[in-house]
């Protein structure tokens, strides 16, 4: 018989990792060795398509956490009561689907029962627009009633589990992509809407509202959400949005006198979890190039003219085909030229030679 760890060993652990003191496996570990044979993850799900996934997991191996993300979280009969039932509220299984119909089911005979679970204790986090974040315990024990009290734990813990997805929805990560944002797009005239998930706008610069001002390709609603003007760009939005999303990470659209570039966040596994996917929208008057005067910088880093040229449309916001495309040069030799231009400047990335040179322009300005 396995034993319940104490809540407030539970709880050390959720905000030990929450500020990077612990890892997010030691809470999941302690949480499942409370239950026979126990297994542990952290998971969401959206109840409008039935793709799911198993983000954080402990006990499971890589393979069934692809399964579950590939297939079978289309099929797991818990789903539907657990998209219903009220946030914060621990339960077992059989509170969400009878045992006698469970043991019938796909899900259980070709993917639970191999893993050694029979049963299991859940609890809703956070839930919006039919898109859940969970926490499941898994366990070979089938009896409802000696599970009870782990999912009255799971009732304990779940305040605060919310308080962490708070944290990082609002925390330092976000306000540091807001900065960014405000900071260095501004300088080259480049407008920026961070989007978040479920399409709140968590931060809009300035130049983003001067831009929108004349050219309204993107609409705030009065809750937040955004939408884009341009059917195919809010289309791609609406699926990059989407925790099960995995096509191109960075899409550019064009419209009359604005050009819009998506991009898609990149995320180790904790804060995808906890924060959902991030899309920063960038906005662009396409009649106001040139967007900087980087006469100094190119002076002062010794650029060639057509290194010059080619950083100059690069903090206009255009993409290396593009570069290639308006300067008549291939894409190499657009990327030899980069290489060069990140050697001369001490840069290791396009987004860090853009921001020294933003720099720069703020400097001269």
């Amino acid at each position: 018989m396995s034993m319940l760890a104490g809540d407030d060993d539970l709880i050390d652990l959720i905000y030990a990792a929450m500020v990077g003191d612990a890892r997010w496996d030691d809470f999941l570990a302690l949480l499942a060795n409370g239950l026979p044979d126990g297994t542990s993850t952290l998971f969401h799900h959206d109840i409008t398509s039935g793709v799911g996934a198993w983000q954080l997991t402990h006990g499971l191996l890589g393979e069934v956490n692809e399964s579950y993300a590939a297939h079978y979280s289309r099929l797991n009969p818990w789903m539907p009561a657990a998209a219903v039932r009220p946030i914060g509220l621990g339960v077992t299984a059989e509170q969400m689907y009878p045992l006698d119909s469970f043991v019938k089911t796909e899900f259980y005979h070709d993917f639970m029962r191999p893993i050694g679970v029979n049963s299991a204790i859940g609890v809703t986090i956070a839930r919006d627009n039919g898109k859940s974040m969970l926490l499941s315990v898994g366990t070979s024990r089938a009896d409802p009633e000696q599970n009870r009290a782990a999912a009255d734990q799971l009732t304990r813990l779940a305040p605060h589990l919310r308080r962490v997805v708070n944290y990082y929805r609002s925390g330092p990560r976000q306000r540091a992509v807001s900065e960014f944002g405000a900071s260095i797009f501004d300088a080259v005239d480049v407008g920026i809407v961070v989007v978040c998930e479920a399409r709140q706008a968590s931060m809009i610069s300035k130049m983003a509202e001067d831009i929108l001002y004349r050219t309204p390709c993107l609409r705030v609603g009065a809750l937040g959400r955004v939408r884009l003007v341009d059917e195919e760009a809010d289309r791609r939005l609406g699926a990059m949005l989407q925790r099960s999303y995995d096509g191109d990470r960075q899409a550019s659209f064009f419209g009359d006198k604005v050009k819009m570039t998506l991009i898609l966040v990149q995320k180790n596994p904790i804060s995808a979890y906890f924060e959902g996917p991030t899309v920063l929208v960038l906005i662009e008057a396409t009649d106001r190039k040139p967007a900087a005067d980087l006469d100094g910088f190119a002076v002062h880093f010794r650029l060639t003219r057509t290194e010059k040229a080619v950083l100059s449309e690069l903090v206009a916001g255009w993409s290396v085909n593009e570069i290639a495309e308006r300067q008549r040069i291939s894409r190499e030799t657009v990327r030899s030229h980069l290489k060069r231009i990140f050697h001369k400047t001490g840069s290791h990335s396009q987004s860090d030679l853009i921001r020294i040179a933003a720099r720069s322009v703020v400097r001269r300005r």
